[in-house]
């Protein structure tokens, strides 16, 4: 029984890992975050992205948004 455990166990944790690269919108984003902000993009309407820098908005956003919490201001970010 142990040793049908152990690979039934890696695969549903290679599954995980596949689905949640695949399923997901946003990208594992490096940048560390020292202030409250979101990201907004025209193609994600009404959704508030996670992230602080522009770098952290998804590959395919269209006219991202960084909105600082704290300061209530707002940063086009660059197209990429």
């Amino acid at each position: 029984m142990a040793s049908m455990k152990l690979p039934f166990t890696f695969i549903l944790l290679s599954a995980l890992v596949v689905l949640g690269e695949v399923g997901g919108t946003e990208a594992a984003c490096p940048v560390r975050c020292v202030q409250a902000a979101y990201l907004t993009c025209a193609n994600y309407p009404s959704k508030q992205l996670g992230g602080c820098d522009c770098q952290c908005a998804p590959k395919d956003g269209k006219n991202c948004r960084l909105h600082f919490l704290r300061t209530g201001g707002t940063f086009n970010c660059p197209a990429q």
